[in-house]
């Protein structure tokens, strides 16, 4: 597996098996007023999907579009292990001028997001986190997707 750690500040990163269980969400979030339940018609790519006919370069529409199915795979497959998803907010995502976009979760201790970018190679991602989850600043480029993705994820399941 290849080491996407190589430029954080922090050793506290999670080092545990990826896969889904309902432990992995122990902990409540009170007071977030920006959340989904699975169960429900809303799922945490549906706000960022409405982003993509706002995107006028092809080559970012296409690589928001795969980034967002493969987050719905993922969450399609911990609903069927029924993991509680009901405190993940919204993904939440933004056109800059350049033409990238940005899609970024906030959460109360920690920030996971991605910038895409027309050149796949400037494609990122980053996920800062304050004090209390040891301080931890990573980032890298986007171009293993799956194996980053489920890696972020597996990071919100174990700290929402």
């Amino acid at each position: 597996m290849t080491n996407f750690l190589q430029d954080t500040d922090s050793q506290s990163w999670p080092k545990r098996d990826l896969s889904f269980s309902s432990s992995d969400m122990t902990s409540d979030i009170e007071g977030q007023a920006d959340t989904f339940r699975l169960r429900g018609e809303s799922n945490p790519v549906k706000q960022a999907r409405n982003i993509i006919p706002q995107i006028d370069n092809a080559d970012v529409s296409k690589q928001v579009e795969r980034l967002l199915s493969f987050i719905d795979k993922i969450v399609k497959i911990a609903e069927q292990e029924e993991v509680d998803l009901s405190h993940i907010p919204s993904l939440h995502a933004y056109v800059e001028e350049d033409g990238s976009v940005l899609l970024e979760w906030v959460f109360p201790d920690f920030r996971i997001g991605f910038n895409i970018d027309s050149n796949p190679d400037n494609s990122g991602w980053h996920l800062v986190s304050n004090k209390k989850l040891g301080d931890i600043t990573a980032s890298g480029q986007l171009a293993n997707m799956g194996e980053i993705t489920i890696l972020l994820l597996d990071f919100i399941l174990s700290n929402v």
